[in-house]
């Protein structure tokens, strides 16, 4: 057990100093190849800032990985894991360097689920019970479970949108799936989210406004499928652990409400963007400042305090699910997206109110002035 920490640790500690050591280089060949964010009307920065920093995550958490990971057979899965990662991030590198159309980056997520629920046979089979099932089919699991990926793919890309909030947010999801996979024995699966959390965390220090760096699709594609395989895998060894009546530590009875608590960041927010953009007969995937972040940004916060806030956030939903597990997924959700809703009603309050006192303000200032002139 005691090699077993000093592997985690050593994982993490792995991919923070890679991390940490190839972001500067890939800073000043972005810097020279122009490869740049540029700022524009829903972007929340005003300089020019490189992009790519995904590919020092990347590389300092997959060479991490497969250093401490034991690649047993229990986790034959993880070879196709790693293929669909490794062609996520390539995708989302391409189209860092020369953006992509939409629906290529769509096709090329799907081709990602693909080797994940087909191959690897990471898929969703239990719904504990929600809507009075419990097991599903073969058919209903696949597509289920490659909607689920493509959307987490796609809801961590949507929150890279001011600095910090998307590294926060990987950080917090691999701490908390990490810890449980450890103490449950899911050991490579630890280590994934052990490497993960160490090269965002090196990344974080760069992209600390004024951020030197975005992470970019490179980066939050990659993070997304990641934290898509963790949260479906999250709920499945869960289920197994019910099932052989393990009675030991923390003991997660509503797995599915307890992933979507973690998640709660991206899935909400994603979620509520896609249904304004239908409800207003646009395509779901174009890309606004309608978005808590943004809302938070228009408030005043700072890009820190804004992530801050939301970070809160995440830790009350998971702390309110754990203590209310025993009214079941259906109540716990129904809960968790009443609840999200409320606070970004209350968010809304707040943003509207300052736009009328702005505008009171304005008035009185043109009154003043029309005075003046007589």
């Amino acid at each position: 057990m005691h090699s077993d920490y000093i592997k985690l640790a050593s994982a993490l500690l792995t991919s923070f100093v890679l991390t940490y050591m190839f972001i500067p280089s890939i800073i000043k060949v972005a810097n020279i190849k122009h490869l740049f964010d540029t700022p524009g009307e829903r972007k929340s920065h005003f300089g020019v800032t490189p992009t790519l920093g995904g590919v020092g995550i990347f590389g300092g958490f997959m060479i991490a990985f497969c250093l401490f990971a034991s690649f047993d057979l229990k986790t034959k899965e993880m070879r196709f894991i790693l293929a669909a990662l490794c062609f996520t991030f390539m995708l989302g590198a391409k189209d860092d360097i020369v953006e992509l159309v939409a629906s290529k980056k769509f096709i090329g997520q799907i081709f990602a689920a693909c080797i994940i629920v087909i191959l690897g046979e990471v898929r969703i089979t239990s719904l504990y019970g929600l809507f009075g099932i419990s097991y599903i089919s073969e058919a209903f699991s696949i597509l289920l479970s490659i909607v689920t990926i493509i959307f987490i793919i796609n809801a961590f890309n949507i929150i890279d949108g001011i600095n910090l909030l998307a590294g926060s947010v990987t950080i917090f999801m691999s701490v908390a799936f990490g810890a449980w996979f450890f103490f449950y024995g899911f050991f490579d699966y630890a280590i994934l989210a052990a490497a993960m959390s160490g090269a965002v965390f090196a990344f974080l220090k760069y992209n600390y406004t004024p951020a030197k760096i975005f992470m970019g699709d490179s980066g939050s594609l990659s993070i997304g499928l990641l934290a898509a395989v963790l949260a479906i895998q999250f709920i499945e060894k869960n289920e197994m652990v019910l099932r052989n009546g393990s009675s030991e530590g923390i003991q997660i009875i509503a797995a599915p409400a307890m992933a979507i608590a973690i998640l709660i960041i991206p899935v909400y927010d994603t979620l509520r963007a896609f249904t304004l953009r239908i409800l207003n007969k646009k395509s779901p995937f174009l890309a606004d400042r309608n978005h808590i972040h943004h809302r938070l940004i228009d408030l005043g916060f700072s890009h820190v305090n804004a992530t801050y806030v939301l970070i809160g956030i995440n830790i009350l939903f998971v702390v309110l699910i754990y203590f209310l597990q025993s009214w079941g997924n259906l109540y716990l959700m129904l809960l968790e997206f009443a609840l999200a809703t409320f606070l970004t009603f209350i968010l809304f309050s707040f943003k509207l109110k300052k736009k009328m006192n702005t505008q009171k303000a304005e008035n009185k200032m043109q009154f003043s002035l029309e005075m003046d002139a007589r």
